[in-house]
């Protein structure tokens, strides 16, 4: 109950889309949610660096050593074989931790290894979810996971300046402070809607690629992440049709448009044939093929 309320609260894309899975993977979703974001959760809500490591420091020992933990608890409804992997949780660990010794991100490298550290983990902790194990469909979930991140950091751009980050990287804006990016003046605040609009363009050719995989998915799965995807660009379009303005609400998508994007999602789904499965573009994974799952 309580994985379910955190992801009502925090995740409310994922936790509309859930209702197309069944109860048994719909609560190890919501378990899955719910472990990821604790752990960002330490790091974000620690008052100094040093309490966020060591928040971290003890849940990895606890993790390695399999003791029990708050964090490790909330696995407990979902089979042991279906728990994320060593690998996945260590590389999801390490975005984490980027994130207490933060330093602004130079290039889309930079970018992309973080993304995929942050959410394409996530994506393959899904995957494990859905029993999915072929190597191609997790090349797509990747994606997908990096596509859903980009939306992120264009969203909550005044947010994470608060919190003394940058993710727009230095090759698309120039070199400023988290304080700048905070208090724009108005070129700052054009140059700010310039480097969003190319992340949501990155970010769409993310959702692109992922979109080819999803109907190949388990039934059920495949509409519930197709319906995720789509209400997720969906807040992409929304902040490429804005102007970034200084301390911008959190964009989101109503009720009512969410109900016609499902309605819309389900009437496709119900008359349209699967079709072949396209290759996936390797070059998507350049920056990070020597980590776990990408192609290489």
């Amino acid at each position: 109950m309580k994985n379910n309320l955190l992801m009502r609260k925090h995740g409310k894309t994922f936790y509309w889309a859930s209702f197309f899975l069944d109860k048994s993977k719909m609560q190890a979703i919501y378990s899955i949610y719910s472990f990821c974001r604790k752990i960002d959760d330490m790091v974000d809500e620690a008052q100094t660096p040093d309490i966020a490591k060591k928040r971290l420091l003890i849940f990895m020992e606890a993790w390695k050593t399999c003791k029990s933990h708050p964090v490790i608890n909330l696995l407990s409804d979902i089979p042991k074989e279906n728990w994320p992997n060593q690998k996945l949780v260590k590389n999801f660990l390490n975005g984490q931790i980027s994130d207490i010794k933060f330093s602004t991100f130079k290039s889309e490298k930079s970018l992309i290894i973080y993304c995929y550290q942050v959410a394409g983990t996530v994506g393959l902790m899904v995957c494990d979810i859905f029993g999915v194990k072929d190597k191609k469909m997790r090349y797509f979930a990747i994606d997908l996971g990096i596509a859903m991140q980009l939306v992120n950091i264009s969203r909550d751009i005044y947010e994470d300046s608060l919190r003394n980050r940058v993710y727009l990287p230095e090759s698309l804006i120039g070199k400023y402070s988290a304080k700048e990016i905070a208090n724009p003046d108005i070129e700052t605040a054009k140059k700010i809607d310039k480097a969003r609009k190319k992340i949501i363009k990155l970010a769409n050719i993310y959702f692109d690629s992922a979109s080819r995989a999803i109907d190949h998915l388990p039934k059920g799965a495949s509409l519930a992440v197709k319906l995720a995807s789509a209400l997720y660009q969906r807040i992409g379009y929304q902040l490429m049709n804005a102007q970034y303005v200084h301390n911008e609400k959190r964009c989101y998508v109503s009720n009512f448009c969410k109900l016609l994007i499902t309605l819309g999602i389900i009437t496709k789904y119900l008359t349209s044939l699967k079709e072949e499965m396209k290759l996936h573009n390797e070059n998507l994974h350049k920056f990070i093929r020597n980590l776990p799952d990408a192609h290489f």
